[in-house]
């Protein structure tokens, strides 16, 4: 592949530009079978049934206690969907969803992620630079699809989750994955490491598996509202998530930070002397130093809040959150 251009570079371009990213540690699962959308439908928060052939959506799976196992993006085709999960957690989702396979179910799925390259392309200039690497100008809504073909090949561009502007997900065979790359670069997509994305996307507030997206929080606290249907039926841990959004009740929340010397995810957030909540994700870099971390609500609610910091670091809470 082409040399990736630094994180400086990179964050500068991404307003206007459009970033070329390696998504691969990302899982791919495909799910097939008469019932494959009724069991996801019922398994996680968001509503499946009723999609069509080149929609989409994200859904999340969670506990008994209402905890998040993982957010899948889901895109629909003719007799399959496409699941992507977090890094490197295909495997476990598959395991997952199995245990809650009936006998009168007929879904099957198959792990598609070693045999299936996954590029991203983020900011403001993403649509715009696919439709001339591509010839094919992706207007459609958040995480809907297309099939095409490149050569050959057969591809399939997924729009998702915003990143400095916009986001696709380019998936292709893994084979192809150095001519695809090096035919985006010549049509003007400039190639970034994923140390760009992460920095681009804890500054835009957006959660990450393994990160924001753990076993600790509720899909509400991390500001994933709009995976949530309020309006479905039973899903696990749907009674938990629906009292506290009747109620207005979150224990904490995701926010954005802006701290005045780099601080380390993982880290503690003190309130005055009060501990506040902790830091789940932070970088330095050419905006200076992003972080992202869950802070209690009853302290972000306070009419006079105390002042936060991270070992002594002090944090700014960005406007908005």
């Amino acid at each position: 592949m082409t040399r990736l251009v630094d994180i400086n570079e990179a964050v500068a371009a991404a307003p206007a530009g459009a970033l070329l990213i390696d998504r691969g540690s990302l899982g791919l699962l495909k799910f097939t079978g008469a019932t494959r959308q009724d069991l996801i439908h019922r398994m996680s928060t968001q509503v499946v049934n009723g999609l069509t052939a080149g929609q989409g959506t994200a859904t999340i799976l969670t506990s008994d206690i209402a905890r998040m196992i993982d957010r899948l993006r889901l895109y629909v085709g003719e007799d399959f969907v496409y699941a992507i999960t977090g890094e490197q957690n295909s495997d476990a989702i598959a395991r997952y969803l199995m245990r809650f396979v009936f006998f009168n179910d007929d879904f099957h799925i198959a792990d598609l992620s070693a045999a299936t390259a996954v590029l991203g392309v983020y900011g403001g200039g993403a649509r715009p630079g696919l439709a001339r690497a591509l010839g094919i100008d992706p207007d459609w809504p958040l995480h809907h699809w297309r099939p095409l073909t490149w050569q050959g090949t057969t591809l399939s561009l997924h729009r998702t989750d915003p990143v400095a502007g916009d986001g696709y997900l380019l998936l292709c065979p893994a084979g192809s994955q150095s001519a695809l790359w090096q035919a985006l670069v010549e049509g003007g997509l400039l190639p970034a490491g994923e140390d760009a994305f992460d920095y681009l996307r804890i500054a835009a507030g957006q959660p990450r598996f393994g990160r924001e997206i753990t076993s600790d929080y509720i899909p509400l606290e991390a500001n994933l509202w709009a995976d949530v249907s309020f309006a479905k039926g039973c899903y696990i841990g749907q009674e938990i998530i629906a009292r506290m959004e009747s109620r207005g009740r979150l224990a904490k929340r995701l926010v954005r930070l802006r701290p005045h010397a780099p601080v380390t995810a993982g880290s503690e957030i003190v309130a005055g002397d009060r501990p506040a909540g902790v830091i789940t994700s932070a970088m330095d870099g050419p905006l200076g130093p992003v972080a992202l971390g869950y802070i209690k609500t009853a302290i972000l609610a306070a009419e006079e809040p105390a002042a936060l910091t991270s070992d002594g670091i002090p944090l700014t809470l960005l406007a908005g959150d």
